[in-house]
């Protein structure tokens, strides 16, 4: 089996076709948000609501990679892929760093009204997404511990012009897009984590 984690502010609208090609595969939606403080408590949710087993495999975009690296310190898992994601918060930009604190004063709701009115997927989760778990989050992942010394084994591909996270050093392909290349460069990704899968 494989799950897929979503970015911040997303949900499985982001991986359209050809993402559904990929076998056994299931595009997770974050869970209701429930006051969770730390992406550890988001990766809690996520296992309990989906009953995530050892042995899957898991493919995260941005926060939902964070989180996924999250989820391998509790469940043996066959490998970890990120699509332009990080494994420690050392990796995220400049920009969420100078942003985060100043996040709980941004009208988020104004924001999200604004962007439903334009008709594209993006705009849209970002529209349906809860103001309250995004605020959340951006505070949390600027104390997350990263993945650390995780046993797990990880595979990265990322875009070269990813200004949330720029490229980092150790990354198996890179891409010429930025930090949506899991929607901008779907086929590429998705050959990627096809790769990956097949080869273990």
């Amino acid at each position: 089996m494989i799950y897929v984690l979503p970015g911040m502010g997303a949900d499985h609208r982001m991986y359209r076709a050809p993402w559904s090609s990929l076998p056994d595969c299931h595009f997770i939606n974050w869970p209701q948000y429930a006051g969770e403080k730390t992406l550890t408590d988001v990766a809690r949710s996520v296992m309990r609501e989906y009953e995530i087993q050892q042995g899957a495999w898991l493919v995260g975009s941005s926060l939902g990679g964070m989180v996924a690296c999250e989820i391998t310190k509790f469940i043996p898992v066959r490998g970890l892929i990120l699509v332009g994601s990080a494994q420690s918060k050392d990796e995220v930009g400049l920009l969420l760093t100078w942003l985060s604190p100043f996040i709980g004063l941004a009208p988020l709701g104004f924001i999200q009204k604004l962007a439903g009115k334009a008709p594209t997927v993006l705009t849209q989760m970002f529209k349906d997404s809860d103001p309250s778990f995004v605020r959340t989050m951006c505070r949390a992942i600027m104390k997350w511990e990263g993945l650390a010394d995780a046993n797990v084994t990880l595979h990265r591909i990322h875009g070269r012009k990813d200004l949330v996270i720029p490229l980092p050093k150790k990354v198996q392909v890179t891409l010429e897009g930025g930090h949506l290349i899991a929607m901008t460069h779907a086929q590429a990704c998705v050959a990627f984590v096809r790769t990956v899968v097949n080869a273990t």
